[in-house]
């Protein structure tokens, strides 16, 4: 076959496999960086961006060329921070100073420049592929060279192509290397046969993007024709979720926005027959269903106290219904709720059935639901007819949301797995659970297209970083990873913080930053934290965490490492917090409800609190003595947050309802409450100082219900937080009036569709 004289036609470097410069070494097909021969850790971003530069060594890479190659124009991320903490991470790693570089320089609102002389060693099939074709522009035939050859081909930058070389030495090593060229040949092919036996092929999906906001956008539901999409826009980084109602036209109709209002909102569903989407709006007074035509208009309450509604035929419905406190069942029912019917209601009485979604056939139903804990679980499979409980489903994790294929032969599951949110499969009624999407960003939310052929969910990423306000400004205090629940030291002098370094799937660790150093340092590693808190004088950390398969722990530890952290309950115990006389105070459940218990440091002397059941616990006042709480009431609200008295004496009433804050500052000195407003987070929170010696101020019999409640009340201070916007456990009081350290979460999603495996 006659072959293109391609003499003149230039030859593209190929990308190496390592490369080596100073005692550092950086495999570019594992992802690591060794000095002399051993490890060093370099979490993921840091590492892609130190491989940037040396492919571009001497050459300047500028800020704006790193933005377009590490964030992708469907990445929402505060990139002067992510890129400073980068370069940052990479100087440690190297031992490398900004002010005197051996490695990276900056150069000032241009970008970063590797300086150092580096050593490339080519991929191997690369080598042969180039040595091919330069064989082939040297009018010499591929065929007529043969011969063997190990290892690799180190080449010193900068490089030199080797057609200066002798054209005998060329052929020389075009023999060797169309020898290597067999050989490996025969090992791919075998390696490529032992895989396919150990490992399914899995082909990768071509994702189709449905929307295009800067933000996130989340829960989408399809109508039953396949003809439009609604779902949420807003701050999807809590449950439940503020936003508001979208819908659009597919394929490529425009976005309009339905609902103006701010509240809560989640589970959204089309009726049959696609003219009205519904929703769950949780607040105040509770949870109820809402409706609102497809074409716009304004939104009336459908059912009251139904959530997670959906259609079961044009008359009748499938919905949850809070029956006391948060004790969320599933009930059917029509409209006026004649014909209803309890399905299923969990055993614990702060269980909560969220979502629920019936086979085509209406013989099953798949539950979405909560624990005693508050946590998600694994989705529930039980029959519709209520005549069990049914039996978790779905992979080992949080399940968020659920659906079924149209035929009813698989079953498809949103859940949070080992740190990650992505999309399984399960086929039914027998099987098991396979996942069905990978890689960095997370899925939210999944609902089937009629045909059965596509998945819509919500696709995207979450950062999230701890920050300090106060008489300067605003300011990042933590270097990396994703952190969240901050507290004060006793001083105001430490920040401490839960922190996930290099992906969600690691481990979540205890860090504390010193504010006067400006230093980072981890407190508690090698557990996987889900609460904790230090006591007052910072010697000792009490923590709880959840092992794999196993019930909740908690433990104590010295803060300077004095002595090995101890065990002191594992029988499903929550959220610890330092008592009086440093006790620990923590959640713990005694048949289906949940009470607050004490313990001594050594855990002994357990005893209970109070005789009167909780929902949640939130926390302990600076000096123990007080303890804060959600509690179930009877009707509506269904919940009230109070201070229990550690030591015993009567409950005081904080809020009627759930307060979007109830908090000391870390002396004591003043209490923080910002009641739940019946839309968003008003931002109104107000600062009452605490008379001395004692750990609460005067409030009201009633508690704080609105804004209005605190007039007339002596050393307050009205302070505006709706600019933080944080959330639950993610703001904590400093030490002055307006100091806060907080939690600000970036949640960038928008709405694809995925063709099903």
């Amino acid at each position: 076959m006659p072959t293109t004289n391609r003499k003149d036609a230039p030859f593209p470097a190929p990308r190496p496999q390592r490369i080596t410069f100073d005692r550092f070494e950086v495999d570019l097909r594992s992802g690591e960086l060794r000095k002399s021969g051993h490890r060093i850790r370099l979490q993921a971003q840091p590492f892609e961006l130190l491989a940037v530069l040396l492919e571009h060594a001497g050459e300047v890479v500028t800020r704006e060329e790193v933005c377009r190659k590490l964030w992708p124009n469907d990445t929402f991320v505060d990139f002067d921070h992510s890129l400073a903490a980068a370069v940052n991470k990479i100087r440690e790693a190297l031992g490398d100073s900004a002010d005197n570089p051996r490695f990276v320089e900056t150069l000032p609102k241009r970008g970063y420049r590797f300086i150092a002389e580096i050593r490339r060693e080519q991929p191997l099939a690369l080598l042969v592929a180039s040595a091919s074709d330069k064989a082939t522009a040297s009018g010499l035939s591929p065929d007529s060279v043969g011969g063997n050859y190990e290892g690799s081909l180190p080449e010193t930058v900068p490089q030199q192509v080797g057609d200066a070389r002798p054209q005998s030495a060329a052929v020389k090593s075009l023999w060797l290397i169309k020898g290597l060229s067999a050989a490996a040949v025969i090992v791919l092919v075998g390696w490529l046969g032992a895989r396919e036996g150990r490992k399914p092929f899995r082909a990768s999906a071509s994702y189709t993007q449905l929307t295009n906001f800067s933000d996130a956008v989340f829960s989408p539901a399809i109508s039953p024709d396949g003809r439009m999409i609604a779902f949420l826009r807003g701050n999807a980084a809590s449950f439940p979720a503020i936003g508001e109602v979208y819908i659009k036209m597919l394929p490529n109709g425009e976005p309009v926005q339905l609902t103006h209002d701010g509240w809560h909102k989640y589970a959204l569903a089309f009726s049959p027959d696609g003219s009205r989407v519904v929703y769950t709006r949780a607040g105040i007074p509770g949870w109820d269903t809402v409706t609102i035509s497809a074409f716009g208009g304004e939104p009336r309450v459908l059912l009251p106290n139904a959530a997670g509604l959906t259609w079961l035929d044009e008359q009748h419905v499938l919905y949850s219904e809070i029956k006391s406190g948060l004790h969320m069942g599933l009930e059917t029912s029509t409209f006026n709720r004649s014909e209803q019917r309890e399905i299923y209601l969990p055993e614990h009485e702060r269980g909560m059935a969220h979502y629920s979604y019936a086979s085509p056939d209406r013989k099953w139903i798949l539950v979405a639901e909560m624990g005693g804990s508050g946590d998600w679980e694994r989705c529930r499979l039980l029959p519709f007819d209520g005549s069990s409980a049914g039996t978790p489903i779905g992979p080992d994790g949080a399940c968020l949301s659920a659906a079924w294929s149209p035929d009813g032969q698989w079953i498809y599951f949103s859940a949070f797995v080992e740190g990650q949110s992505h999309l399984w499969r399960q086929p039914f009624p027998t099987g098991n659970p396979e996942q069905i999407t990978f890689g960095p960003t997370q899925q939210e939310g999944v609902a089937v297209t009629p045909d059965g052929r596509f998945l819509i969910s919500a696709v995207g990423t979450n950062e999230s970083g701890i920050w300090l306000h106060d008489a300067k400004g605003e300011r990042l205090i933590s270097a990396e990873g994703s952190a969240f629940s901050p507290a004060f030291s006793r001083n105001g002098r430490f920040v401490y913080y839960l922190l996930r370094r290099e992906s969600p799937a690691s481990r979540q660790e205890l860090w504390v930053a010193d504010l006067a150093s400006g230093k980072n340092d981890p407190l508690v590693e090698g557990f996987v934290i889900d609460s904790f808190n230090v006591s007052a004088d910072g010697k000792l950390v009490v923590f709880a965490t959840e092992p794999n398969s196993e019930k909740s722990q908690i433990w104590l530890a010295a803060c300077d490492h004095s002595f090995p952290p101890r065990k002191l309950a594992s029988s499903g115990e929550r959220y610890p917090f330092f008592g009086p006389a440093g006790e620990v105070v923590f959640q713990a459940s005694e048949g289906n409800k949940n009470f607050l218990f004490r313990t001594k440091a050594d855990g002994s002397g357990r005893t209970k609190v109070s005789n009167s059941p909780i929902t949640h616990f939130m926390g302990t006042s600076p000096d123990g003595l007080f303890a804060v709480a959600l509690a179930p009431v009877n009707g509506s609200p269904t919940t009230a947050m109070i201070a229990v008295p550690v030591q015993g004496g009567p409950i005081v009433k904080i809020c009627p309802a759930t307060c979007n804050l109830a908090k000391w500052s870390p002396d004591g000195a003043r209490f923080y409450v910002e009641p739940l407003g019946q839309r968003t987070q008003s931002g109104a929170t107000v600062a009452i100082a605490v008379p001395p010696g004692k750990s609460l101020p005067e409030l009201p019999a009633a508690g704080f219900s609105s804004p209005e409640d605190f007039a007339g009340l002596a050393h307050t201070k009205i302070i505006d937080l709706s600019g933080f916007k944080y959330l639950g456990d993610n703001l904590a009081p400093g030490v002055s009036p307006d100091t806060f350290v907080y939690a600000r979460t970036a949640v960038h999603r928008n709405i694809f569709q995925i063709p099903v495996p």
